[in-house]
């Protein structure tokens, strides 16, 4: 698997607010602007609320492996998915599931 254009220059939280339907919508424009597909892809996440909240994760993404980073007071883990994906419609769906978790933030 190539690692060479693993979301560069590319954050959830570059696309403009709105309603879910135009975020995700200007997210996947966005991109497939800046991703070659199919490709492998860094899902990269913040958690807070420990284990509970890694293993509703593990449920969207259940065979993938995480890198999980503990932030220095421990109040918070990173969490970094590579995951082979066809498309941009793929990755758009895992955040939109991602989504519905609280206590993730999604960048």
């Amino acid at each position: 698997m190539e690692e060479n254009n693993l979301n560069h220059n590319l954050e959830f939280n570059d696309i403009p607010e709105g309603n879910n339907a135009d975020m995700y919508a200007n997210f996947k424009e966005k991109l497939e602007s800046v991703q070659t597909f199919p490709g492998l892809y860094a899902f990269k996440f913040i958690l807070t609320g420990g284990v509970d909240k890694i293993k509703e994760l593990r449920e969207v993404l259940p065979e993938e492996e995480f890198i999980e980073t503990p932030s220095k007071t421990g109040k918070y883990i990173s969490i970094t998915v590579k995951k082979w994906m066809q498309d941009a419609d793929a990755v758009v769906d895992i955040y939109k599931k991602v989504g519905e978790i609280k206590g993730v933030m999604m960048l």
